[in-house]
């Protein structure tokens, strides 16, 4: 259902936070948390690179898809750039010397000094550390650093860490060598993920994308007792799922009624393949509701699967709701087996149809399937937009 005042009011949010003057360090103000853990890496968007080894092309974040990316932001005339980030990426270079896959890139993320924090400057400091790696730069007084904007870093030094799937799995003002060396290794073995097909990033919602689903608490759940679908088939729930989609519902949704049965089809179609469909149930307003009440919208609504119930909405809010601006709270939320979200829905409505007036409807239903197709194996691979 679409967001109302009465819900942002009742949503906690957070107040500004500021980014304190840590010693030795360069930092600057923030109105919001600083970093992107979990998240898909965005594009780079580097002004200019002033360092570019012999036969490559510039470098990109999607240029290095399948590898580890450990992306060093500093600036020239900083203090803690020079104490305690350029010896700790020297050390890192050095250990994994001879691994392809494990990628160092250094970019100076200039936002103070600029007559002194120059791309010349950043070229000459890489020459003083010896640094065989792509240099780049980015910022100037006339336009800030987008790639600072866009892992939101909070000063220099800054590191970022990317995994083999595309998702940043660390991005802080600092990184021990020890730590660094752990956390690479542990990434390089592990495999990169198939990427899906996502929505466009004006649908909102898609910046939850790449971050990590914490299992969720659900305030109880009411199982489905063996009843039969909407097609008259038992769907088979995995007991070991390779996915679950969570679909947000409530009664009284006409959106939420359009919706449902199209998620019953899913849970049909490939719930032996290792889907687990769950329709989580939050009252509008929260408030205690009856299991039998529950269960009889469900069952209105076309939908005979497992339902949770988020009475007080603890996990809508944690998980979507207060990350950012949206627009309903009727959304749907993919999870691969490794916890991370790979495909979101906004809302407030999808279901497949052949009705040219409901062909939205029918392509984000048919963008879902396409995705769960892929993750689970049984369709053909596609790409990130």
């Amino acid at each position: 259902m679409p967001v109302t005042k009465e819900d942002k009011l009742m949503r906690g949010r957070w107040g500004p936070l500021c980014v304190l003057l840590l010693c030795g360090l360069c930092s600057i103000s923030a109105v919001q948390p600083r970093g992107i853990v979990g998240q898909a890496a965005p594009p780079w968007h580097v002004d200019s690179w002033v360092q570019i080894p012999s036969g490559t092309a510039e470098p990109e974040v999607g240029t290095f898809r399948g590898k580890v990316i450990y992306l060093y932001g500093f600036q020239s005339w900083c203090p803690g750039c020079h104490s305690k980030g350029f010896p700790t990426l020297q050390q890192l270079i050095k250990r994994f010397d001879g691994e392809d896959d494990a990628i160092f890139v250094a970019v100076q993320t200039t936002f103070e000094g600029y007559d002194s924090n120059t791309p010349a400057k950043a070229l000459e400091t890489a020459k003083r550390y010896d640094l065989k790696i792509p240099i780049g730069h980015s910022g100037t007084s006339g336009k800030p650093s987008k790639l600072m904007r866009n892992y939101r870093t909070g000063g220099t030094p800054w590191t970022i860490i990317i995994d083999r799937s595309g998702i940043v799995r660390f991005n802080d003002f600092h990184i021990t060598p020890d730590a660094g060396h752990a956390l690479i290794t542990r990434l390089l073995a592990e495999s990169p993920h198939p990427q899906v097909q996502t929505l466009p990033t004006a649908r909102g919602g898609q910046d939850v994308i790449g971050a990590t689903f914490t299992k969720p608490s659900f305030t109880r759940w009411i199982k489905p007792k063996g009843e039969q679908s909407s097609s008259g088939k038992t769907a088979e729930t995995p007991t070991k799922p390779k996915l679950t989609l969570y679909r947000w519902w409530t009664d009284g949704c006409g959106y939420c009624r359009d919706s449902l049965p199209a998620m019953d089809k899913l849970r049909e179609k490939y719930g032996s393949d290792g889907l687990r469909v769950v329709g989580v149930y939050h009252p509008k307003p929260p408030r205690p509701t009856d299991d039998a009440f529950i269960r009889g919208a469900a069952h209105s609504h076309g939908f005979r699967g497992e339902i949770a119930v988020d009475e007080s909405w603890e996990v809508l809010r944690k998980s979507y709701l207060n990350t950012g601006q949206r627009a309903a709270t009727s959304i749907s939320i993919l999870v691969d087996e490794d916890g991370i979200i790979r495909f979101v829905h906004p809302g407030p409505v999808l279901f497949p149809s052949n009705d040219p007036e409901n062909a939205q409807q029918d392509q984000d239903f048919a963008s879902l399937d396409s995705a769960i197709a892929t993750l689970l194996r049984t369709g053909q691979q596609s790409t990130t937009e």
